[in-house]
C-alpha cells in the first residue's frame, strides 16, 4: 500500500455546505487502482446528495463519473495496469451473490452497504481533511477531486481516441438514458416515444430512441431552453410544460391515441403519472428520475390494467457495467451516440458551485469538471 498523498477535492462537510480544499488520499489495496482524474461529470445525484436528498450523508468528497489515468495499481490487481485510460464504473458489483451471478450486478448486495453509502467497497474511507475528520467516498468514486482510489471491478479500460469528458458521462447520464431504452423498455424500431424531463439523463434517452430507431420522439420539460437541446439531438416534437399544461392529452395530440414507451427522468409524482397516462393501450412507461424518490407516487390502476400497460423502474438503464458500458463506447467511435454533443459546458475544479448553480438552473445538458 502506497503513502498517503495530498490533493485538491470537492468536499462536503455539511448539507449545502460545498467546497474546494487540500484533502488527504491514503493508496489503493491489493485489488484496487489510484487513478489520475482528468474529467468529472456534473450530475444531479451529486447535487442531491449536496442538498442531503440522497441516502449518503456527509462529510464526503462528490463526483461519480469520471475518466483518467491509472497511476499505481494494487499487488491483486490483473484488469488494468499502470498508463492505462479508463473510465469510472460507480457500480462495483461483487460479481458473486444471487443478482450479480443472474445478471442484474446493478442490483448487487453489496451495494446499499458500501457504495450508495459513499464508501469504497471493502468498506472503509481513504480520505481525510488535513485535521483528521474522516470523508466518504460518493458512490465508491469521489472524482471531484485529482486522485480518486477505486476499486478494480470500478475502472473499464477505454480506447486512446475516446476523449476522457465523453467516457466520464458515458459512465452515468448516457448509460442509464440509453440502458432505458435497449435495456428496460426493449424498444422496437419504428415505434413512438416521449421524453419526460430533458436533463441529461433526460437527453440521453433521447439518444437511446435515435439509437433505436424509434419516431416520432416527443420532448417535454419546463424549460425552453432544455428542448432547444432535445430538438438537436434528435426530438422530433417538444412539449413546453408550462402550469396549465396536460402533459398526457398534449402528447396524445401529437401522437394518436398515446406513445408506445414514455420515459420518466424526472421520477416526481406528476411526472409519474403523466408518463403512464401518455403511454397508449398496451404501451409501458420507464421511470428512471430520482427527483421525487421520497415522495409517494398515486397510480391510477384502471390506467395500468384497463389499457394493459406496463410500468417499468430503471435503475442504471438495467445495464451490466462491464458489457454495455464497452458496448456504448464503441457505438460512439462509429459515430452512432454522438454523446460529444450531449457537453454543453466545462469548468474547472474551482468553479464547482458554479458548475451546481448552472445545474439547478437548467442551463445545462451535461457539465464536466476538467482536471
Amino acid at each position: 500500500m502506497s503513502h498517503e498523498r495530498s490533493m485538491r477535492a470537492a468536499v462536503v462537510r455539511e448539507t449545502d455546505r460545498l467546497g474546494v480544499e487540500t484533502v488527504l488520499l491514503g493508496g489503493p489495496h491489493e485489488r484496487e487502482v489510484l487513478v489520475r482524474i482528468h474529467a468529472a461529470g456534473i450530475c444531479h445525484s451529486d447535487l442531491h446528495t449536496l442538498q442531503g436528498q440522497l441516502r449518503a450523508t456527509p462529510p464526503l468528497v462528490l463526483g461519480h463519473e469520471g475518466a483518467g489515468v491509472v497511476v499505481e495499481i494494487g499487488s491483486q490487481v490483473r484488469s488494468v495496469a499502470v498508463g492505462d485510460r479508463v473510465m469510472v464504473n460507480w457500480m462495483p458489483a461483487c460479481r458473486q451473490c444471487s443478482q450479480c451471478l443472474e445478471g442484474r450486478s446493478y442490483l448487487c448486495e453489496r451495494l446499499p452497504s458500501t457504495t450508495f453509502s459513499a464508501l469504497l467497497p471493502d468498506g472503509s474511507t481513504r480520505l481525510r481533511t488535513q485535521e483528521g475528520m474522516a470523508l466518504k467516498h460518493f458512490l465508491s468514486s469521489a472524482t471531484f477531486a485529482e486522485y480518486a482510489v477505486l476499486d478494480e471491478a470500478g475502472v473499464i479500460p477505454i480506447p486512446a481516441d475516446v476523449p476522457y469528458e465523453v467516457a466520464a458521462v458515458m459512465g452515468c447520464a448516457v448509460v442509464t438514458g440509453v440502458g432505458a431504452v435497449v435495456n428496460t423498455a426493449q424498444a422496437k424500431a419504428g415505434r413512438s416515444a416521449a421524453v419526460i424531463g430533458c436533463g441529461g439523463v433526460g437527453l440521453s434517452v433521447i439518444l437511446g430512441c435515435v439509437l433505436a430507431g424509434l419516431h416520432p420522439i416527443v420532448a417535454v420539460d419546463t424549460q425552453a431552453n432544455k428542448l432547444n437541446f432535445a430538438r438537436e439531438l434528435g426530438a422530433t416534437h417538444t412539449l413546453h410544460a408550462v402550469p396549465g399544461v396536460h402533459v398526457a392529452d398534449e402528447i396524445k395530440s401529437m401522437v394518436r391515441g398515446g406513445v408506445e414507451y414514455a420515459f420518466d427522468s424526472v421520477g416526481a409524482a406528476t411526472t409519474i403519472g403523466a408518463a403512464l397516462d401518455s403511454a397508449r393501450p398496451g404501451g409501458s412507461a420507464v421511470v428512471m428520475g430520482l427527483h421525487g424518490i421520497k415522495q409517494p407516487a398515486a397510480i391510477n390502476p384502471a390506467s395500468l390494467i384497463y389499457q394493459n400497460r406496463r410500468l417499468l423502474g430503471s435503475f442504471f438503464g438495467s445495464s451490466s457495467p462491464f458489457v454495455d458500458l464497452p458496448r456504448l463506447i464503441e457505438l460512439y467511435r462509429a459515430g452512432r451516440l454522438p454523446v460529444e454533443r450531449l457537453i454543453s459546458a466545462r469548468y474547472n475544479l474551482n468553479g464547482i458551485n458554479h458548475a451546481f448553480a448552472d445545474l439547478e438552473a437548467g442551463r445545462l445538458a451535461r457539465g464536466v469538471v476538467v482536471l
